[in-house]
């Protein structure tokens, strides 16, 4: 099991991508556009509620995801990484494996039922054309709020 990951610039490939964090959920909603811009999909981050502070945002993932097509027919991404984690001390105990599975599935409910954020919102979203690539901040890699996950208390957690 990998345990650590090195924080690197890089470019999002191969899709565009816009998404929605809302406050206190424990999930992000991303949207994914081809290279010519057209809608592909969704895809549901499963993590902490986001930890908003004075640089930005922190975001622990929770390995679980959700990819939801067009159509909004979906499956589960990363059931296994998912599975190896739980009961990890780093990660979550079956009690937070069964909230975050809940939290999947409550989104999912929205997914075939055509609700926001999956009822065709921002489908066509395009960036306007004088918006340009932003840069990283020099303190872009700094620790954040320091918060700690609700399902982990592990090292850097």
């Amino acid at each position: 099991m990998r345990l650590t990951t090195l924080a690197v610039p890089s470019t999002w490939q191969p899709y565009g991508t816009l998404i929605l964090t809302p406050p206190q959920a424990a999930h992000s909603v991303w949207w994914s556009f081809d290279p010519d811009g057209s809608f592909v999909g969704w895809y549901v981050n499963l993590e902490s509620p986001v930890g908003r502070w004075s640089g930005g945002t922190d975001h622990i993932d929770q390995a679980l995801d959700i990819l939801v097509a067009p159509d909004r027919s979906w499956r589960w991404k990363d059931e296994e990484e998912f599975t190896e984690r739980t009961g990890h001390p780093f990660f979550w105990d079956e009690a937070g494996a069964a909230a975050i599975r809940a939290e999947g599935e409550r989104v999912i409910a929205l997914a075939e039922a055509g609700a926001f954020p999956f009822d065709g919102t921002w489908c066509d979203f395009r960036p306007g054309p004088g918006w340009a690539a932003t840069g990283l901040p020099w303190w872009w890699d700094q620790p954040g709020a320091g918060r700690v996950s609700r399902w982990s208390t592990g090292p850097g957690r």
